[in-house]
């Protein structure tokens, strides 16, 4: 049996997931990455391989830790050998995040066009086509930025908290107060947004929802949508066993 680590460093946490191959078996969100906390995780398993991306300054100290823990260990870099083609302008400014999403879903749905949402603290569109190529995306304000930006450049307007139960805002198009306006009006950008692109790609583009927003924005999208809460860590697995191998 072979163990790999995934940790994916983003702007406000970090996931460490252990893979029993390609079955995620364990997982843990790291509001503070340190050797110790990886070190803690592990708890002393075997592991064939790690690897570590990072949308923030590489965490140098952990990178070392792994290197103790593993047999073979990877830093996600635009020079990273993938399992999919990479057709983008700037390679070298493409988030590992992005690419690792990108990755993840192509795995589950090969052969087809795939409009990858990463969701989080910010929201990015990637668009990975039938081929195996990834033509790009856009990136755009997440909905707690949202909340966050209102409040912050505005005299007047409250900061709202983030809408946990987003399907109970399903059937409400209008906000009838201020603080129903505010969490209407965040929300319903992205969920647009998503139908915007999807209604632009080729028909039957496949919606992979992922990110810590993804479960609550799909049960406002009047689509097919496929979320994976672990669309970053899968992707960055399955790039781990394409060196690997």
């Amino acid at each position: 049996m072979s163990q790999y680590l995934t940790i994916d460093q983003g702007n406000s946490e970090a996931k460490i997931s252990l893979w029993d191959d390609m079955t995620i078996v364990d997982t843990v969100i790291e509001a503070r990455l340190t050797p110790s906390s990886v070190e803690r995780f592990v708890a002393g398993r075997a592991l064939s391989g790690a690897i570590y991306c990072s949308v923030v300054q590489n965490n140098g100290p952990v990178i070392n830790k792994l290197s103790h823990l593993a047999r073979c260990v990877y830093r996600l870099s635009p020079s990273t050998p993938l399992p999919i083609k990479i057709d983008y302008s700037t390679p070298a400014t493409l988030g590992a995040d992005r690419v690792a999403a990108a990755v993840g879903a192509w795995s589950d749905f090969k052969g087809r066009d795939i409009l990858v949402i990463d969701a989080g603290t910010a929201v990015t569109y990637d668009y990975v086509d039938a081929s195996g190529t990834y033509r790009g995306g856009n990136i755009a304000p997440g909905i707690t930025m949202e909340l966050k930006a209102l409040n912050q450049f505005t005299a007047r307007l409250p900061l709202i908290p983030f809408p946990e139960n987003m399907g109970s805002l399903r059937g409400n198009l209008i906000g009838r107060d201020t603080a129903e306006a505010i969490t209407l009006g965040a929300v319903y950008s992205v969920v647009a947004s998503i139908g915007y692109y999807r209604s632009r790609l080729p028909e039957g583009t496949v919606v992979v929802l992922g990110g810590g927003c993804g479960h609550h924005l799909a049960p406002l999208c009047d689509f097919d949508v496929t979320v994976d809460e672990h669309l970053v860590s899968k992707g960055l697995n399955r790039i781990l066993l394409y060196n690997e191998n």
